[in-house]
């Protein structure tokens, strides 16, 4: 009876050994995800887009080339780009820009991603923006038919003196590399959000939930931009996501408290 007690136990001992280091292998085959939030290189309708300069001159260009730099130290196995989700038209730019036969255009997903991809030595880069028409429209019309335009221009005002003057007197100041430092803040990520949350969402009434359809769509883009994102990463990868801020802002928010992967701050490594 003893021998029998002692196999039991011994089993048992066993038994949790394995679990324990199942654990420990599913933790280390984690994922680690980074969010980059970028502006647009040239520009954009948003509303909070930046008047750029030349990033084709010999300052910027060497301004990317420091920005990227910082990047490599975080060791990325997989660059993911704002560009539609399955069309693969991108990563086939990337591959002729590694055999020599594209030259890089002024957009932030060439700019730095192809240059950060190639210089990691990856052989493709991974699309995963979902596009989602908001209702811009349909809410611009509610406002004008129930005279609540003030609210409208209330906001735009705000985020005028808030935000866009001082993104662009901080965009005009600074190199690239501080600029994408400034830009992904907590301050200015929460900002960001709040443009919907504190503003948008409370523009309606109590019969036409107008403001309130427009966050929706917003998160419901982001949600699916998510879906797409963790459909392209793999156990043990470690993936960098280069989005609009707009996105981004969001998206960190989704990532940072999900246990199935591991969340990275991507500023620290900037600012090395």
């Amino acid at each position: 009876m003893k021998k029998v007690y002692f196999l039991l136990i011994i089993l048992l001992v066993f038994k949790s050994l394995a679990i324990a280091q199942s654990k420990t292998d599913k933790e280390q085959n984690k994922p680690v995800i980074a969010l980059l939030g970028t502006f647009h290189f040239k520009g954009s309708s948003d509303m909070m887009s930046l008047k750029t300069d030349d990033l084709s001159s010999p300052k910027r260009q060497n301004e990317i080339e420091d920005l990227i730099n910082a990047l490599v130290q975080y060791k990325p196995t997989k660059i993911i780009l704002e560009y539609p989700y399955g069309n693969n038209k991108i990563d086939s730019l990337y591959r002729l820009y590694l055999n020599g036969s594209h030259t890089l255009t002024i957009n932030e997903r060439q700019q730095v991603g192809f240059r950060l991809a190639a210089m990691m030595g990856h052989k493709s880069v991974y699309p995963a923006d979902y596009r989602l028409d908001l209702p811009f429209d349909q809410l611009m019309t509610f406002l004008q038919e129930n005279g609540q335009m003030g609210l409208f221009q209330g906001m735009m005002a705000d985020m005028k003196v808030q935000v866009i003057d001082v993104w662009q007197k901080a965009y005009n100041d600074l190199t690239l590399k501080e600029f994408f430092i400034f830009l992904n803040n907590d301050k200015y990520d929460a900002m960001n959000r709040n443009l919907y949350l504190e503003y948008i969402n409370k523009m309606g009434s109590e019969n036409n939930y107008a403001g309130s359809e427009v966050v929706t769509k917003w998160w419901e883009r982001n949600f699916k931009i998510m879906y797409n994102i963790d459909s392209i990463i793999e156990p043990g990868d470690r993936v960098l996501v280069l989005f609009g801020q707009g996105h981004t802002s969001i998206l960190k928010d989704f990532y940072k408290n999900r246990s199935d992967v591991l969340y990275i701050d991507i500023l620290p490594y900037l600012k090395k």
